[in-house]
């Protein structure tokens, strides 16, 4: 995740920003591990998305969005590589200032890889009801950020967590909290990651609320990926990929 962004004052003491980790979180399934990927840049941020096809990430806009040599690390024949992004796709009505203008904008990108994900890997399946979801739904989130709140050697491991909605942001964001007082949540390196609920893709990770000196948040906002899901197909379709099949 970027150090360059600013959060605005939403609440007392509290900001929204690019979200970060999964703090409290437990290792990240053979199931999510296969679906999940890290995201690496040439400026320093780093990120996580999930597999859409065969050679296509989705991830949060601001992830991808500043210009920079973007790729995924992946495992393969049980070694790490790295593979390079030929091509990213912001969705045409994300707007990088939306934590200025306090206005939430569909944070979605897609990236194409400049090869295809090893066998091992498997497109999630994409939420198609596009009804805002009910406070108590559960979602399991993953993510590839800081585990425990800014100590960086439990970066870049899967994680994963289960978090209950507590509401909706702007008509196109669920917002996820395991309540007051709650360490459970997203922190630095998690923004694109998924929020499944019943194992489909439902949601993108895209910011936290974040207390003061902290780097990871009691809320985490995400963007509903079947009020988007137009934008997904016709894109992929665009990137040479058919995601319905």
């Amino acid at each position: 995740m970027s150090r360059y962004f600013i959060g605005v004052v939403f609440a007392a003491c509290l900001a929204l920003s690019p979200a970060f980790a999964i703090n409290g979180g437990v290792a990240g399934p053979s199931d999510l591990a296969a679906q999940t990927v890290f995201i690496v840049s040439t400026r320093g941020s780093y990120c996580s998305g999930a597999v859409i096809a065969r050679d296509l990430v989705i991830t949060a806009a601001h992830c991808v969005q500043p210009s920079a040599s973007y790729a995924v690390t992946i495992q393969d024949g049980g070694t790490s590589r790295v593979v390079q992004v030929s091509r990213i796709m912001l969705h045409p009505l994300y707007d990088p200032r939306q934590f200025e203008t306090r206005k939430p904008s569909p944070d979605l990108a897609i990236l194409k890889l400049s090869e295809p994900f090893p066998t091992r890997y498997q497109a999630a399946k994409l939420a198609v009801d596009a009804v805002l979801p009910n406070p108590g739904t559960t979602y399991v989130l993953a993510g590839f950020g800081f585990a425990v709140d800014g100590d960086e050697r439990t970066l870049g491991k899967l994680r994963s967590v289960i978090l209950p909605a507590v509401g909706t942001t702007g008509g196109i964001m669920v917002r996820l909290s395991a309540g007051k007082g709650s360490s459970r949540g997203a922190c630095t390196g998690d923004s694109g990651g998924p929020a499944f609920r019943d194992g489909v893709l439902t949601a993108v990770i895209g910011w936290i609320d974040t207390p003061a000196g902290r780097n990871c948040g009691s809320v985490t906002g995400a963007t509903l990926v079947a009020l988007q899901l137009d934008w997904i197909t016709s894109t992929a379709q665009a990137l040479g990929a058919n995601i319905r099949d």
